[in-house]
């Protein structure tokens, strides 16, 4: 049985195994093998209650997988036993809660804090809120204890201060072989904002970059979850979701919903013509999503450089610092603005970290690429539309 477009449009299956957006694993993470790899070998050192020698860090564009890789091993940690703390390390007050969660699992004085200010006059009883000690000294208590793992999302927006003072704990205890580990991910500056704590030594952590899937495993991000749910996929409609979606993990996501709704009969196989059906509905959610980061890079005053990037990655995805450099300057001197070295260097980091550009580095040789090549292609008519080019263009001039 098809879906017919109106149908379909309206309907939410509650077995749909695939969940675009944010905090969720999605049913097959595929592609992360490596990065899979290096968090089990740190959880194993941690479930045999010794050090595993660095924390991880994990950190690329938003909707590649950083958080569904730290939720990922933070299941991975409960299976083993590991006890773990979880927050984002973005919110206010986050100092507070990572002291207070490590102070629950340190004995009855952590059991007792759970009932912080209460006061019970009639037993005489009175709980105020109790001095938190420091984090080190908490750390290493919980670590007699057994195995943590401590897990900070959003920490691209970690408190400079929070961060030196977890930087720091970890690695004091790290050093006496304790069962502890840390956990950070974040957008592409993270690194550059973990330069800023003063904690010199981060830069001996694990250091994960998470990129776009190649197309072998973004075929089987979609593929394999279907077929788990006892559907098929034709090879042409297959190769078209993984053309469209450029390897992103969240498009991935948002087409597997798509097709899994437009087809519920497990017994039609998912061809063209349901490709057909729900491209438009993917398309609306891409088109929203690029109107947010147009709106991003436009806060930014980095439209037009991310226009004339588009323009060099035309045919390509692949093209050297140099390059992307030259190209960044050009840009600003067409603009009127400062475009020295200081400058270039400020608007290709702001780039990276919207996501807009990911910077890879294979065998010592650096190079960069689209964040989304179809991003580029929509800056590019976004840009050419409110020119004077572009409007004459579509005033029939």
């Amino acid at each position: 049985m098809r879906v017919d477009a109106e149908e379909w449009r309206g309907s939410v299956r509650e077995d749909n195994p695939f969940v675009p957006g944010q905090g969720h694993i999605p049913p097959y993470l595929a592609g992360r093998e490596s990065e899979q790899s290096v968090l089990r070998g740190h959880l194993a050192k941690l479930a045999g209650r010794k050090s595993p020698g660095t924390s991880v860090v994990l950190y690329g564009p938003r909707g590649n997988g950083k958080t569904t890789l730290l939720l990922w091993a933070v299941r991975q940690a409960r299976e083993r036993r590991i006890r773990t703390v979880r927050l984002p390390a973005s919110v206010a007050g986050a100092a507070e809660a990572l002291r207070a969660e490590l102070s629950l699992l340190t004995g009855w004085r952590g059991f007792l804090r759970r009932f912080r200010g209460v006061n019970v006059p009639w037993f005489g009883i009175r709980i105020s809120d109790p001095e938190i000690g420091e984090l080190t000294r908490l750390l290493e208590r919980r670590a007699r204890w057994g195995p943590l793992l401590v897990a900070l999302d959003e920490a691209h927006k970690m408190d400079p201060e929070l961060g030196r003072e977890v930087l720091n704990a970890v690695q004091h205890v790290q050093g006496d072989d304790r069962p502890v580990m840390l956990l950070l991910a974040g957008t592409p500056d993270l690194p550059r904002h973990l330069n800023t704590m003063g904690a010199s030594f981060w830069d001996r952590c694990r250091d994960l970059p998470i990129g776009r899937l190649g197309p072998a495993d973004a075929a089987d991000a979609v593929r394999i979850p279907l077929e788990d749910g006892g559907r098929s996929i034709e090879g042409d409609a297959l190769d078209a979701v993984v053309r469209e979606s450029h390897g992103y993990p969240f498009f991935l996501q948002l087409w597997g919903e798509a097709v899994w709704n437009a087809c519920p009969d497990p017994r039609v196989p998912i061809g063209l013509a349901e490709i057909a059906l729900v491209r438009p509905r993917f398309q609306s959610a891409q088109g929203r999503f690029y109107d947010k980061r147009c709106e991003e890079l436009m806060r930014a005053r980095l439209l037009p450089v991310a226009a004339a990037l588009a323009e060099l990655f035309a045919g390509t995805e692949r093209r050297t610092t140099g390059e992307v450099e030259q190209a960044v300057c050009a840009s600003l001197e067409r603009l009127g603005r400062p475009a020295g070295e200081a400058e270039v260097g400020a608007a290709c980091d702001h780039l990276r970290d919207l996501g807009y550009i990911w910077r890879v580095v294979h065998q010592l040789t650096p190079w960069y690429e689209p964040g989304i090549p179809s991003l580029m292609r929509f800056v590019e008519r976004s840009v050419h539309a409110k020119s004077p080019a572009g409007q004459r263009q579509r005033d029939g001039g």
